[in-house]
Order: C-alpha cells, then structure tokens, then sequence
C-alpha cells in the first residue's frame, strides 16, 4: 500500500527538483532511476500527459511540479499515496497543493487514505467505490474498531458493529462473509521500526524520532508493532520505556545499527530507509 520508491525527472539544471531530491532522501525516501512508485514531474502538465503517454493500473502515482515551484498535482492515482507525498513536496518548496479527487474537494479523505494513516490493510477493496459514493452523499462513513485508531473528519466512531460501514479487526479471517459483502473489512498492518542509539540519548528523543519516522510517510497510528535494536541495548530502561509507550515488542539483534537487514529478517517491507532524526538517532521503517 504505501509507496517510498521516488523517481525525479526534471532537466539537469532544475534546482528545485535538487531540493526535493534532497530533502525526500532525508526523510528516508527511496531516491530511484527504476522501478519506482512514484514519478515527481518538474514539467509543464501537458508535457507530463505526453510523457506518460498511457495510463494504466500499473502506472505509479503521477505527480506534477510547475516550472516556478508554485503549484503541485497529484495527476494519477491521487488516493494511493499521491496526495501525502504532493503534499510533503509543496511543504518543502512552500508551494500551493491542488488536490482534484471528489473526496478532497469535499475535505474528507478516501478511504484508501483513512487505511493509509492508520496503519491499515484493505481485505475487500471492491466494496471501495460503493462505500466512497456514501462517503460523498453522508458525508460520512461508521467505523467499528477493536483497536485504537485516528479519526478525521468523515470517519466516526461506533461501539455497534452492525452499524458500521468499515470494520477494522485484528483478526479478519473469521469474519462473516455476509457481514464482509454489505461493509469495507480492514486490519492492522504489523509496523516495525529498527534504530540505534547512543547510551547519551535522552529517551524523550527516541520517542520523538519514532513519531517523527511515522509522519515522515503521514502515518498516525500511535501504536508501533515491533521495535529492533542492539543487543547491547538489552536491559536499557530507556528503550523499555519508549516501547510501552507504543505497546510494542522489543527484539535485540547483534548488528550495532540495526536497520533494512533486521526488517528483511522479520519479513518486513522497508518503506523509510537509515535516516538520522533527533539526537542523531537512526531509524528505518518497515510494514508486514
């Protein structure tokens, strides 16, 4: 679901189109020539549109920069990802955000961005266009959770299950189909962080970079699955602290810097790479 692999076509001499490539390598983002989720255009839109030439399912998220820096657009596949990622460029140049889908004219989000910043796995996407045409005439959709989650605007809280329109579970293999065909079933995606830190490190900034390493791809979930570091780590209070307050599980590791090898090996798909946060603490980020 959530897409880090970055590619920045722009002329040679596109100082803006620098700064991004920084900035996002920064943050921890996958700066590619191939294989990418994602193509940043610095690029007139008519000259994007002929670039592209062909849209299909298999297009990554288009995103397009005007030449002055003034606007970013989200031009394909908006809902998956585009929007955050738009909006985190037009952050970082101090750019204007054009947002074009239905729901963000409404300032609601869709629902694949309610997934996205809580963490969540979509089961049934086919019930998306049905729920979403709800969305847009209620101008708001139920949620049943037996987990904590963050709300927006569009999005409410029911302690009923059957009247909800999206149930979120930790365990959706039970659920009854009949119940799975008439509302949108989602479960929690396991988050993993791996980091390193020196024994100076205040607490206060390993649990500042984590929060941090979650916006940094606009994920609110205040909880983190799994937490990999140093073995030498073992016994520190401060990362036992740190870990109760994301309800999460420690796992210790020889490697002095844990980070992509450690995600690897719990079966995670790195989506932030090693960045430094705060303190000089390095973290990267994984989803399973």
């Amino acid at each position: 679901m959530y897409v880090s692999r970055i590619k920045i076509i722009a002329e040679s001499s596109n100082e803006l189109a620098k700064k991004v490539r920084n900035s996002l390598d920064e943050l921890g983002y996958f700066i590619v020539d191939n294989k990418e989720e994602v193509q940043v255009y610095f690029y007139p839109i008519e000259e994007i549109i002929y670039r592209v030439k062909k849209f299909s399912t298999k297009t990554p998220v288009i995103i397009g920069v005007t030449d002055d820096g003034s606007y970013v657009i989200p031009l394909f596949k908006e809902k998956c990802g585009g929007s955050f990622i738009a909006g985190m460029i037009a952050d970082l140049l101090g750019s204007q955000l054009i947002l074009t889908s239905r729901t963000s004219q409404q300032g609601v989000y869709s629902i694949q961005e309610f997934a996205w910043i809580n963490g969540l796995e979509i089961i049934n996407r086919e019930k998306i266009d049905e729920l979403e045409k709800k969305l847009l005439n209620s101008g708001k959709l139920k949620v049943y959770s037996n987990i904590d989650i963050h709300t927006v605007e569009g999005y409410e809280l029911t302690r009923k299950e059957e009247d909800a329109d999206i149930i979120i579970k930790t365990d959706t293999e039970e659920e009854d189909k009949e119940i799975g065909d008439k509302k949108i079933i989602m479960k929690p995606l396991s988050l993993v962080i791996a980091l390193s830190y020196s024994k100076d490190t205040p607490k206060e900034a390993i649990y500042y970079s984590i929060i941090s390493t979650l916006k940094s791809i606009n994920i609110l979930r205040s909880t983190v699955n799994f937490i990999i570091t140093s073995e030498s780590k073992n016994g520190d209070k401060k990362i036992q602290d740190v870990a109760k307050s994301f309800n999460s599980t420690v796992i210790y590791v020889k490697e002095k810097q844990p980070c992509e090898p450690s995600l690897d090996f719990v079966n995670a798909r790195v989506i932030l790479k090693k960045t430094k946060r705060a303190y000089g603490v390095l973290t990267c980020l994984g989803v399973k």
